[in-house]
């Protein structure tokens, strides 16, 4: 009864960690063709692209993540993935809307220095449920789908250490790889969207209304 009650209700903090790897690295590869292919901001083109991975990281999550059949996951996946993308876009809303308020006396070009360590300090922070949902994949035994989760966890948690590392070196060593709106993109996704898509995600999942 114990294993049929974890299978139906997951754990969050486990989604959520699946659901930030998966995203990011759909995320990711988006960033670099909109740069590569000179996509101008905030084009149609330009919204369909970042929105894509918002929308299929969560779908493959729950459908990776599942001991159910085919046809149970896909509908999962339909329902829940927008589900979950729109609830994470509210939770950012929400946020923003409580926080810049707050923060808005300090985003001044005196105080970047201090708030670029804190953004060094927040991105491992939203990451770190990740760390969680490796242990829990190791603990589970081996499978392939395992091993593709491990995999996904593993290479993110890199891209995380990566992150902190180019934002505290000197020099804005971030703008050399992208140009300045994707770099505003890349620092937003990863301590706003992906852990505010991840806590949605994590929740849906929890309740289990699917």
């Amino acid at each position: 009864m114990t294993t049929q009650t974890e299978t139906a209700a997951p754990r969050l903090l486990d989604t959520y960690g699946l659901t930030y790897a998966f995203t990011a690295l759909l995320f990711l590869p988006i960033l670099a063709l909109i740069d590569r292919l000179g996509v101008e901001y905030f084009s149609a083109g330009y919204l369909g692209l970042m929105a894509a991975p918002f929308l299929l990281g969560p779908a493959i999550v729950f459908a990776i993540d599942s001991k159910d059949g085919a046809r149970t996951v896909a509908v999962r996946s339909a329902v829940l993935a927008p589900l979950v993308a729109f609830t994470g876009m509210v939770i950012v809303f929400v946020v923003m809307m409580t926080a810049l308020p707050l923060l808005s006396v300090f985003i001044e070009p005196q105080s970047f220095g201090g708030l670029t360590i804190l953004f060094s300090l927040l991105v491992p922070f939203f990451a770190l449920p990740m760390a969680y949902s490796f242990v829990s994949r190791v603990r589970e035994g081996v499978s392939l789908s395992g091993l593709v989760q491990m995999a996904a966890l593993v290479a993110v948690l890199g891209v995380v250490a990566w992150v902190v590392v180019m934002t505290l070196d000197d020099g804005d060593a971030l703008a050399t790889f992208m140009r300045r709106d994707m770099v505003i993109q890349f620092i937003t996704a990863f301590t706003w969207y992906l852990p505010a898509l991840g806590l949605a995600s994590g929740v849906w999942r929890r309740v289990g209304l699917v």
